[in-house]
């Protein structure tokens, strides 16, 4: 792994992550750290800092781009990559705490063409409350 690979991000680029991360007002005051990975395979990446690293550098979150897809990318596309992965960021604000979560609708271009998104989601609903009942069942017996 080189270091060159990583650099101090353009200032350009993380003021238009904070206007979209602006956008979401989120209610708890996540500190990032921002970064260049010139060999990143996506947009953005996210990564939740461990919080005995986090207290060194006073940050939360990673918040690392690849510079050159930043530049190639339309606005519409950067808003969307850049929307997604603010979306994964979930908070307690009873423990006021931050996690990361994972993509709610993974699926494949073919599946989506084929059903649409609606249908594809609704799906997705139906067997994460199918499990969620199976986990809830399965701890009522144990519980008895």
């Amino acid at each position: 792994m080189s270091k060159e690979q990583y650099t101090e991000l353009s200032d350009y680029i993380v003021e238009y992550f904070k206007i979209r991360e602006d956008k979401l007002a989120l209610p708890l005051d996540i500190k990032y750290i921002y970064q260049a990975d010139s060999k990143q395979k996506a947009l953005i990446k996210i990564v939740k800092i461990p919080d005995r690293y986090g207290v060194l550098i006073k940050g939360d979150l990673l918040i690392s781009f690849n510079e050159d897809f930043f530049d190639a990318f339309d606005e519409e596309a950067k808003d969307i990559l850049i929307d997604q992965e603010l979306a994964l960021i979930e908070y307690s604000i009873d423990k006021g705490t931050i996690k990361l979560a994972k993509h709610d609708l993974m699926t494949s271009k073919g599946i989506i063409k084929k059903y649409g998104v609606d249908a594809v989601e609704r799906a997705n609903q139906v067997r994460d409350l199918f499990n969620q009942q199976q986990e809830d069942d399965a701890k009522d017996k144990r519980n008895k």
